[in-house]
């Protein structure tokens, strides 16, 4: 039985992929940064800012596998703090690296990185032009680069590129998981039927984190060393057009009005990937209609309000 050490395993996506894989045939060791660490001591301590905190993890725990997640995820975040972004994001992921390419078990290194560093278009394969339009970008760019650099010194290492997903757990900074309060809120009666946010025209794949953390898995065996791949269903909603699905599954009528405060100063008007790569190399394909993940938001968010 193979070990997986996951970082940011408190997060969102980790939180669903631990589950994932202990539900399979691996032993997970889940980590979790020191100040999100959550209750119930499921969760080992782990800040990727700490060098020699890297190293005593790697040593104790033995892992075969590093699934790399732990990052400011976040393109609002980043723009907020920018430094907390790039020193998370890019000296995090060297840390790492440099902790698995010093440690004497061979590891496989698999980094998440993001859609967003091709700045925006459709049918985006691996190959398309990088155009960095936000720190979160540039951060997780620079941290490819250091991931191909430390594949040439002879890690194992994987890059993925998962284009827009969302699920139940998923932050409140996010588009649709916003909606989906307000919702919740406007049924209980807990806030005027008026929901405010900014571009509604951007378009984005949303897909269901459950597809995503089936790519993650089948990544770990199947995908080839040195390469980049795209997570991508090849297929785009706007947010107007998802806001379609809420209003047909709402309990209660309500109005959409547009925030300037919520328009980003620098958007990505469409952002729709070619996947083919991937599903070629592992045979994975999207499944969750995005009528479904609104419904597993808004039902999450119900049970919460």
């Amino acid at each position: 039985m193979k070990t997986v050490l996951i970082t940011g395993a408190e997060g969102f996506v980790g939180s669903h992929l631990t589950k994932l894989l202990q539900e399979t045939l691996y032993k997970v060791v889940p980590a979790s940064y020191p100040l999100l660490l959550p209750k119930g001591g499921k969760y080992i301590s782990l800040d990727i800012l700490n060098l020699e905190m890297i190293k005593d993890v790697l040593k104790s725990y033995q892992p075969d596998i590093v699934f790399h997640l732990a990052a400011i995820s976040s393109v609002s975040k980043s723009f907020r703090d920018p430094p907390r972004t790039y020193a998370t994001n890019m000296i995090g992921t060297v840390n790492l690296l440099d902790a698995a390419r010093k440690f004497k078990k061979k590891i496989r290194f698999v980094f998440v990185s993001t859609c967003e560093v091709y700045g925006g278009g459709e049918n985006l394969a691996e190959d398309a032009n990088i155009i960095l339009k936000n720190p979160y970008a540039v951060s997780k760019y620079a941290a490819e680069l250091v991931c191909n650099n430390y594949f040439m010194d002879g890690i194992d290492c994987v890059i993925l590129r998962p284009f827009t997903h969302t699920g139940p757990g998923q932050s409140k900074d996010f588009v649709l998981p916003t909606v989906a309060i307000q919702i919740a809120e406007i049924e209980k009666n807990k806030r005027p039927p008026l929901i405010e946010l900014g571009n509604t025209e951007v378009k984005r794949e949303f897909m269901n984190v459950k597809d995503i953390i089936r790519a993650y898995a089948l990544a770990i065996e199947k995908c080839e060393s040195g390469n980049i791949y795209n997570i991508s269903s090849n297929t785009g909603y706007t947010i107007e057009e998802a806001l379609g699905f809420f209003r047909k599954l709402s309990k209660a009528k309500f109005e959409v009005k547009t925030d300037p405060s919520k328009i980003r100063k620098v958007d990505i008007s469409t952002l729709i990937g070619n996947g083919n790569k991937f599903t070629q190399c592992t045979g994975w394909t999207y499944k969750i209609k995005l009528e479904k993940t609104i419904e597993d938001l808004l039902n999450y968010w119900r049970a919460k309000i």
